[in-house]
């Protein structure tokens, strides 16, 4: 079967109908990663009934978080703000994590981390995604899909990138059970044994987790834990400090995963350009947001889409 890039071998797995929607998904094998049986699993959503090569408007990429898929962003229905950013004018890919969703495992799953993905996936599917449409994509990632997303950043692995924004996104709360001594160790070696951790299992999401990755939030939030490259020992924040790439950074006033003086510690360490959004009744919205809630739901798309939307706009080109 032919290729449908020229960068490296992309297939296209399946073209689907969801309402007024298209949504083509293509597998992309990159073979950059040390394991060559890697996938990843871009689908790119539309209007249906548009022509192949016809402009469908400044391309956006929504990244989910952690124990989840491109469900997130897109309901079975063809709702979401997958759907609502289509509807206004945006290319809208969906890039789901390694295991995840159309994103099948990859032999080496449970070493997966969030610097292979970083350092591996996500500039693979920027390449391929401005072969495609001609211009180079906005990055939007929930939570785990924002830390994913600053890694590639700070850790100079995708360039070239327009604008991203961050949605209950931190690498800074100290995980106070972690901050016993020996417990970062003691939880890892668990995990490790484990070799993944089941969402369902767990009731908190339809996803699993690779021990690669539940170990790095384990280091990072430990005792004397830091942001950093599992595999050089880099630290990650002076050069979060020195980019120049324009950020939105969202928190939610009732984010009790991620909360919101923790997002906002970490995105005003940021050294680029970059506006805050906090969704909270004392700047008007109409409830204090929480983690899953500032993305899913008929108040996120009333009060958090369209401002979502409008700052896509300011860089679209």
């Amino acid at each position: 079967m032919k290729s449908s890039s020229s960068l490296f071998p992309v297939t296209l797995a399946r073209a689907d109908i969801l309402g007024d929607l298209s949504e083509d998904i293509y597998l992309v094998k990159h073979n950059r990663d040390p394991d060559p049986s890697v996938q990843i699993a871009l689908s790119r959503i539309g209007l249906a009934g548009k022509e192949q090569g016809e402009d469908r408007g400044f391309p956006v990429v929504l990244v989910h978080g952690s124990f989840t898929n491109k469900g997130f962003w897109l309901s079975a229905k063809g709702r979401g703000m997958a759907s609502y950013l289509v509807e206004q004018g945006f290319d809208v890919w969906l890039f789901e994590h390694r295991g995840h969703g159309q994103s099948p495992r990859n032999d080496d799953y449970q070493n997966n981390t969030v610097e292979r993905y970083a350092r591996f996936d996500l500039p693979a599917a920027h390449e391929f995604i401005h072969e495609q449409s001609g211009r180079y994509p906005a990055w939007l990632g929930h939570s785990l899909g924002g830390t994913i997303i600053a890694t590639a950043i700070s850790g100079g692995f995708m360039t070239s990138l327009p604008a991203f924004a961050m949605f209950g996104t931190q690498v800074v709360r100290p995980n106070m059970a972690l901050q016993v001594p020996l417990a970062g160790p003691i939880a890892r070696a668990l995990v490790s044994f484990k070799k993944e951790l089941d969402g369902r299992q767990m009731k908190i999401g339809p996803e699993n987790e690779p021990a690669g990755v539940i170990n790095e939030y384990l280091a990072r939030h430990s005792l004397l834990g830091r942001w950093k490259l599992p595999s050089t020992g880099e630290a990650l924040l002076p050069k979060w400090k020195s980019a120049t790439t324009p950020l939105l950074g969202v928190s939610a006033a009732g984010d009790t995963t991620d909360p919101a003086k923790y997002c906002q510690r970490f995105y005003r360490m940021y050294g680029g350009p970059k506006e805050e959004l906090l969704l909270g009744v004392e700047n008007g919205f109409s409830k204090d947001f929480a983690h899953i809630d500032m993305i899913i739901g008929e108040d996120a798309e009333r009060e958090v889409w369209p401002r979502v939307s409008n700052w896509l706009g300011a860089y679209a080109s």
